[in-house]
């Protein structure tokens, strides 16, 4: 009995170590291929994306709301500018409802598909494409049960995603939407431990929108790829500023002392618009952010407008 546990042990042994050596060798080739991936992509002329001359940012889903709105772990916003209304993300839905918090919330504000011109998705997560119903199934929706009809342009972050009779188009590089307007492109990361021993890296995309007179602010669903790798490639990418940033920055409950090196590089860009996500950082980094930028940093929350001060 004894032979026998030990022989097992030892095989037991073997076998975790075969699996984390690979999986460790997958997480050094992922971290060779992002690092191949913003060489190219620092090379490449930057792109003219145009400028508008209003931004507004309205979040219809997130995990803060004014009174009167659902609320949840998620993200969805409507960007406006002037040429064009773009829904960013499709927030999270984890009971599988019809209607989602999402179309209550459109309802509510008197929004309707038939008002978005185009929908970009920032990254392949529950809380970003419609909740954990869509995500199995490598697809996206508004709603819980079905999926609504969709007549405009989706753009997603992964080639394998699909939409029954939709298009979609996988916007793996910079690519303009309208007059101002465009991603950053697929900014790939190294995931956190333990998710890179089964998934090495993933990849998401924000949105630049370049306002007129002012620069570039960017719109994010998680920064999973971290606030200096999105500057670094939104910089190389475009040939304006950047001024703001609007979005998930993923900062948990860091402290702000801990913050303190990601805050300085937000003081550089001398930002006239920051605003935090509330569903992937806790109080302590929305107090530290709003403490470190007191006249330009606007709390998020369902059904509150965000615009750059005149």
């Amino acid at each position: 009995m004894k032979k026998w546990f030990a022989r097992f042990a030892l095989v037991a042994l073997i076998g975790l170590l075969l699996f984390v050596g690979i999986a460790f060798t997958r997480l050094q080739l992922a971290i060779h291929e992002i690092n191949q991936k913003a060489q190219s992509l620092s090379q490449a002329a930057p792109l003219n994306i145009g400028e508008t001359a209003t931004l507004e940012i309205l979040p219809l889903y997130e995990k803060s709301s004014q009174p009167g709105f659902e609320s949840g772990h998620g993200v969805s916003y409507l960007i406006r500018t002037d040429s064009a209304a773009i829904l960013f993300d499709l927030g999270n839905n984890l009971t599988a409802s019809s209607p989602s918090a999402l179309e209550i919330n459109m309802a509510a504000l008197g929004i309707g598909l038939d008002q978005i011109a185009l929908i970009v998705i920032s990254h392949r997560h529950p809380d970003h494409i419609g909740g954990q119903n869509w995500w199995t199934k490598q697809t996206f929706s508004l709603d819980g049960q079905t999926q609504p009809i969709l007549h405009q342009p989706v753009y997603i972050p992964e080639s394998g995603m699909t939409y029954p009779n939709g298009k979609v188009i996988f916007s793996e590089t910079p690519t303009r939407l309208a007059k101002g307007v465009a991603t950053t492109g697929l900014i790939t990361f190294t995931q956190p431990f333990p998710i890179w021993l089964a998934m090495p890296k993933g990849d998401e995309q924000s949105l630049a929108i370049n306002v007129r007179g002012k620069g570039i602010v960017l719109v994010t669903g998680c920064g999973h790829m971290g606030l200096a790798s999105l500057l670094e490639r939104s910089k190389a990418a475009f040939d304006s500023p950047i001024i703001g940033v609007v979005g998930g920055l993923h900062y948990g409950n860091a402290s702000a002392a801990a913050l303190q090196p990601e805050i300085n590089l937000m003081r550089k860009l001398h930002p006239q618009i920051v605003a935090l996500s509330p569903h992937d950082s806790e109080a302590s980094a929305l107090d530290a952010f709003a403490q470190a930028f007191p006249s330009v940093y606007q709390p998020i929350q369902v059904g509150k407008v965000l615009t750059l001060s005149q």
